[in-house]
């Protein structure tokens, strides 16, 4: 599948999600998670593949319009060792966990610069630690955003 290709089906499933998911649960009034949502497509399409963050910009307009998450959570690790804990949890692996080392050290490098551009909606918490320690750390961060 090509770059461009796979730029407007992350866009295509995400103006779906949005129509059908998201803007039905905001206008209820109830809260909205997402795992992963547009900061993945700057990384993964933008800084992995290459793709100029002005053409995803172009994209998150048209789609999003002004809706925007109001908190990123990202989960940092460093590569080698998320790599090591894809190949120990067993079941295959998709085609971007096929990518080279290189292509991660980008994705991440682009994650933690847009959380350095917009710490207002950014936490970093260090994945290296133990489970029960990032699970407080997500916890702690939500309860700030949530009932501030």
């Amino acid at each position: 599948i090509g770059i461009d290709t796979e730029l407007l089906l992350m866009f295509a499933a995400r103006a779906e999600h949005l129509a059908t998911v998201i803007t039905p649960a905001l206008r209820a009034g109830q809260w909205v998670v997402c795992s992963r949502f547009t900061d993945a497509t700057y990384a993964y399409q933008g800084a992995g593949r290459g793709i100029p963050d002005t053409r995803i910009a172009i994209l998150e307009d048209w789609v999003q319009g002004d809706l925007r998450p109001d908190l990123t959570l990202i989960l940092d690790i460093p590569v080698e060792e998320g790599l090591n804990r894809v190949r120990n949890r067993g079941g295959g692996v998709d085609r971007f966990e096929r990518e080279r080392v290189e292509f991660f050290h980008r994705v991440r490098g682009a994650y933690l610069a847009r959380a350095q551009a917009y710490p207002h909606r950014y936490h970093v918490i260090d994945a290296r630690a133990p489970i029960e320690t990032v699970k407080e750390q997500i916890l702690d961060v939500m309860r700030k955003v949530v009932a501030p």
